[in-house]
């Protein structure tokens, strides 16, 4: 069995490393999988990068195809909340080249920023199934909707946009995508039963199998170190409680929330015995609280990630909208209990006081709560690892694709 999966990134951003997480399982298990991405950054073999393929005239189409694509975004300027968008109109040969790699199954990832464009993928003639890492296949454009439910019906009159209209341009690649894909067959795979609820109840695809497989967490990378010897490697403090907070762009993305947390912590008090440490962003920043706050950057590799998180006593991540929630299983397969916000795929991760916390929906209050509460119990790190692999493992999750797979070609 023969399995292409087709993502902008291998390994760049939680969707990327998910996928190239799937994609390393699965040849362990035994399946032929090859992936084929835009930008590559892994020395991998079985990694295609799209470009390589193209002749001189094909790249250009790509790259013509990239730029309308940008122009398009810029002619339609969103509200500073919003987040990224991608639009997927205009067409380039990427089809023609995944039906030549003669995959019997064609599984796409995060194919957002025109990777695919939405005629494209009508186009595909091997099976296919869809892992969503966030909501946009269902949306106008958006990544994230902040909580707005027009994608249910039809999308336009957006929000995140300046000049809202009915037929803006999120009505047009919202009725795209119902057009292009009315045809098309494909299973799509959610990562948490809150994305999957959203995809059953939107316009694009209320009609579809809609699957929850979640994503797998490496548990010979992720697990339960040594806390003195991973203080020591990030220099960190002995004897403090310390909570950690992080994303892909540290404190600057509002959706992860740190808004909500600045705000419990300003709650805290003169508490000397608790500290922050935060990883994710590029640079420090400026953060008045009343507690000390140790800033380690962005992280390189996953072994480091993994020893922050067994640095510290819990890990916080107040999002407000998530497929899934990587860091979340990762902290958790590390032995570090979690508090989130419910509302959103977190919740398939945290259970609420067994291995953390869920605190009510931009609650800064009883995220504190949560918080105290993590703090002061007492936890077995091994059975929080050996949980989370339980549900997230690497054979679970890939036994779970390899029976989906042998469905569709019998």
């Amino acid at each position: 069995m023969k399995i292409l999966q087709v993502a902008t990134r291998d390994r760049s951003g939680g969707a990327a490393i998910g996928a190239y997480r799937l994609h390393q399982a699965l040849q362990r298990a035994g399946i032929e999988s090859e992936m084929l991405v835009l930008r590559k950054v892994t020395s991998d073999p079985h990694v295609h990068r799209l470009s390589s393929y193209f002749n001189r005239g094909q790249r250009a189409r790509r790259r013509l195809a990239e730029w309308r694509h940008h122009r398009r975004l810029v002619r339609n300027p969103r509200q500073a909340e919003s987040e990224h968008w991608s639009l997927n109109l205009f067409s380039y040969p990427i089809a023609e080249l995944i039906n030549a790699f003669g995959a019997d199954i064609v599984h796409l990832q995060w194919v957002g920023d025109n990777t695919l464009p939405i005629r494209e993928l009508a186009k595909i003639e091997a099976p296919i199934v869809w892992t969503l890492q966030d909501m946009w296949a269902f949306t106008g454009g958006c990544h994230y909707t902040g909580g707005c439910s027009r994608f249910r019906a039809n999308c336009g009159d957006c929000p995140q946009l300046i000049a809202q209209a009915a037929d803006d341009i999120s009505f047009h690649v919202s009725s795209a995508k119902q057009r292009s894909w009315a045809e098309t067959s494909m299973i799509i795979v959610c990562l948490s039963r809150w994305l999957a609820d959203c995809a059953r109840s939107s316009a694009v695809m209320k009609e579809r199998r809609v699957e929850v497989i979640g994503n797998l967490v490496d548990p010979s990378v992720f697990k339960p170190l040594d806390k003195t010897v991973a203080r020591k490697a990030f220099n960190l403090p002995y004897d403090k409680k310390l909570m950690l907070f992080g994303a892909i762009g540290g404190t600057s993305d509002p959706r992860k929330g740190f808004a909500y947390l600045h705000e419990a912590l300003s709650g805290l008090g003169d508490d000397r015995g608790v500290e922050l440490v935060i990883f994710g962003g590029e640079n420090p920043v400026e953060l008045e609280l009343p507690l000390t706050v140790h800033q380690v950057g962005k992280l390189q590799d996953e072994v480091s990630l993994s020893l922050l998180y067994g640095a510290c006593d819990v890990y916080i991540l107040p999002t407000l909208q998530e497929a899934f929630g990587n860091t979340l299983a990762e902290a958790l397969a590390s032995g570090t209990p979690c508090v989130t916000f419910d509302g959103s795929g977190a919740v398939d991760i945290v259970r609420h006081r067994q291995n953390g916390y869920v605190a009510k929906l931009r609650d800064a209050s009883d995220l504190l709560r949560g918080i105290k509460w993590a703090l002061a119990q007492s936890w077995a790190r091994e059975k929080l690892h050996e949980d989370i692999v339980a549900r997230y493992g690497e054979k679970q999750v890939a036994r779970q694709y390899i029976d989906l797979y042998q469905s569709l070609i019998g």
